[in-house]
């Protein structure tokens, strides 16, 4: 196993280095962005909020809780599919783009007339059209369609994805439109669970999982800093997990993390940066967040390690796959950083002293990464940066 992992990552370094030796048409120029409407977005949610068994595909854009907004497509490219359903997307259109990228507008109560009168004629309610790249060119700013409330939706908007086109791997869209949407506001995190591992690890005097709040102030900033007081004990193996927000000055509405790091005595042991999501990798959104705690709570706790068998490419440990294996009495520092598209930033400090426990024998388990891994870790990322 161990030679196979050292053979993907020559194969992941050479992948990742050998765009410049391909025909120069597989290597995407960049194409410009706009707005998906003729107004200031505000959104109702963002890119990876997690979900009961699956991650938020795209963003939702406000449409002032009606139907009837303009939708425009958002780069140059061509209309190459819509459906129609009554559950999921409801009525949608597909624009594929030059670079690579291919866009969804979703929960529309019509598309433009042009795409109208084909529907017209098929007379059917449930159904799927594919366009060739010649026969419906847009250019960005073009109109095609008009925001609705079909599908699963909750109330009216706009649901926009953004899709690599090969490999369908669900993208950001922030990636492209952030510089067009106001947020000014830093994520803020409300509390951590501590997990002592079964059998090898106690904190604050418990074997099981305990949460505990951060006490910081609700203030809406752009940067913000705030050290816990209260200090805490641990012995042997212990991951974490946080329960975060992030927000916008324009709205009461929350979203998720795009970008958490947690440090410990400043070494980085976990990051999760939620730019990319195969949507193969969706059921995983039960194994990073505590899916138990959310069906009880109504919140979610995303942890800060990666549990057995997750491939989660969002999600970067050390070799103790994030897990702090406390071995010395002395003080260890924590500290998450969280971080939206935009900068913003906020930092959370809290200590934790290692105070030995006759039953538990601290053992770190450093694990090489193993074949899996490497696949989820460097070949995965590729399509996160196709494109960009």
């Amino acid at each position: 196993m161990l030679k196979d992992g050292f053979w993907l990552l020559a194969v992941g370094f050479w992948l990742l280095v050998s765009c410049g030796d391909e025909p120069a048409a597989d290597c995407q120029e960049p194409i410009a962005y706009s707005s998906p409407v003729d107004y200031e977005i505000v959104l109702a949610g963002n890119f990876g909020e997690p979900r009961p068994f699956h991650f938020h595909g795209g963003i939702d854009v406000k449409t002032e809780n009606r139907e009837g907004k303009l939708i425009y497509s958002i780069a140059d490219g061509y209309v190459s599919r819509l459906t129609i359903n009554m559950y999921g997307f409801g009525n949608a259109i597909y624009v594929s783009h030059p670079d690579g990228n291919t866009s969804v507008y979703c929960h529309l109560k019509r598309f433009d007339d042009k795409y109208e009168a084909l529907l017209q004629r098929t007379g059917k309610d449930t159904l799927s059209m594919v366009f060739p790249p010649t026969q419906f060119p847009v250019k960005a700013g073009d109109l095609i369609a008009i925001s609705g409330n079909t599908g699963h939706s909750t109330g009216p908007h706009l649901h926009l994805e953004l899709h690599d086109t090969k490999t369908w791997v669900m993208r950001d869209p922030l990636m492209k439109l952030a510089s067009i949407i106001a947020d000014t506001v830093a994520p803020q995190a409300h509390s951590f669970m501590a997990y002592p591992m079964d059998g090898e690890g106690v904190f604050n005097g418990g074997f099981t999982k305990q949460t505990f709040g951060f006490g910081a102030p609700d203030t809406k900033v752009q940067r913000s800093e705030f050290t816990v007081q209260r200090e805490f004990t641990a012995w042997g193996r212990v991951g974490f997990a946080l329960w975060a927000d992030d927000y916008s000055e324009k709205t009461y509405n929350h979203y998720g993390i795009r970008y958490t790091q947690l440090l410990v005595d400043g070494q980085e042991v976990f990051r999760s940066d939620v730019d990319s999501i195969p949507v193969s990798c969706q059921l995983e959104v039960n194994q990073w967040g505590d899916y138990d705690h959310w069906r009880h709570k109504r919140i979610w706790y995303m942890k800060s390690f990666r549990e057995r068998g997750m491939r989660l490419p969002i999600l970067h440990t050390n070799f103790e796959q994030g897990v702090v294996c406390f071995s010395e009495e002395r003080p260890y520092h924590l500290t998450y950083i969280l971080r939206d598209y935009q900068g913003n930033e906020s930092c959370y400090h809290f200590t934790v002293h290692g105070q030995r426990y006759a039953s538990i024998t601290p053992h770190p388990r450093r694990v090489l990464l193993d074949s899996h891994q490497l696949y989820g870790q460097i070949i995965w990322p590729l399509h996160s940066i196709r494109g960009l």
